[in-house]
This record gives structure tokens, sequence and C-alpha cells, in this order.
């Protein structure tokens, strides 16, 4: 028995009430309740609201514990946005950055402007364009963004960590291969989590 749009706003309604606060959080705990309640429904003939009743009367406390716990953990967005570096089509892209960038001196690009503060500049635009397309134009709070912005200090501090290695005045081929791999891949993996939040967007409420 499948759950009418009503009954999924209810559900996401109860969730918002209980400071389930990020839209992919409350989706993922929407989708395991939502499936829970139509089982319920159907094995037991129990309308919606009295099989919610008896579903939260024996799992909310578990829930909202779960929201808590998923919200405090910076790791699992690093993590994550790791294990999305190893992927093979990254890997792919990054030996291509490699071996096309390897053999260039980048310093006559890097008169005027010079690399490092290109790199900030990128790294800043990133950051306002998450806020500003999250905060402002969707004016919802997306966990995984919002940890993700965790992983950009990193890149900063490791592209810092790398122009010493390489002197900011000698950036090599292996320098700039390095750190654009770490944001265009940042930036792809920002776009396929923007593509999977407007999925649930739409799908649901």
């Amino acid at each position: 028995m499948k759950l009418i749009k009503e009954q999924i706003q209810f559900i996401d309604a109860f969730l918002i009430k209980n400071k389930v606060i990020y839209v992919d959080i409350r989706q993922e705990m929407l989708d395991h309740i939502a499936l829970a309640l139509e089982e319920k429904m159907e094995v037991e003939n129990q309308d919606f609201y009295d099989a919610f009743k008896g579903f939260m009367e024996q799992h909310k406390k578990e829930i909202l514990r779960n929201n808590k716990t998923i919200r405090g953990s910076y790791w699992v967005a690093f993590r994550k946005f790791s294990l999305f570096l190893l992927k093979p089509y990254m890997l792919v892209f990054g030996g291509v950055l490699f071996l096309f960038f390897k053999d260039i001196n980048f310093n006559p690009y890097f008169k005027d402007i010079s690399f490092h503060q290109s790199i900030t500049l990128i790294i800043l635009a990133i950051a306002f364009f998450q806020f500003f397309y999250f905060y402002i134009y969707l004016k919802k709070r997306f966990y995984s963004i919002e940890k993700n912005g965790c992983v950009l200090p990193i890149i900063y501090f490791a592209h810092l960590s790398i122009l010493t290695y390489f002197t900011r005045e000698n950036v090599t081929g292996y320098a700039f291969s390095i750190i654009i791999f770490l944001l265009f891949g940042y930036i792809i993996f920002f776009i396929n989590e923007i593509v999977k939040f407007n999925k649930h967007r739409f799908n649901y409420i």
C-alpha cells in the first residue's frame, strides 16, 4: 500500500518539527519511515495515522538519536569525498591531467596574478556559490554540502603545502595537475550532490 503525497508531507512535517533540519537526512529518514508504514498498514490492516502512531511509539527515540549522531560527524563528509576521488573515472581524469601538464612550466602564465591567489579565489568562489545556492536561493540546508565545506580548507592547505614543496615561483606541471585534480574533483563531487539533492527535492515534497 503506497503512501499518498499528503501522508508523505505529514511525515516530513513531523521530522521538521523534531529538528531534522537537513533535507537529505530528512529524506533518508522519510524513505525509511514510509517503507515501514506501508508494510505495517498492509500486514496489520491499519490506516495511516494508527500505523504512524504505533511506529513512532517504538522508534521515535532511535530515529532522533540517529539524527544527532549523523549531524555530528565531519569525518563522514571527508571520507565520502576521498572515496569519490578514487572512482575509476576520477583516477583516469587525474592521470590525463598529469600526462598533459607534467612537462609544462606555468610561471609565464602567472605574472600578473600569482598561482596561489588564483587558487584562493577559486576556492572562495566555490564556497560563495554553495552559500548562495542553498541558503539564499533554495533556503534549505543540505547536510552533505554543508559538511563537504570542510573539504575546501583542506584543499586550500594542501595547495599551500604543494606550492611550498615546488616553491610558488616555480609552479610545475606536477603541482598544477595535483591541485587542479583536487579542485575539479570537488566541483564534480559538488555537482553530483546537487543532482541527488534535486532528485530528492522533486520526488517528494
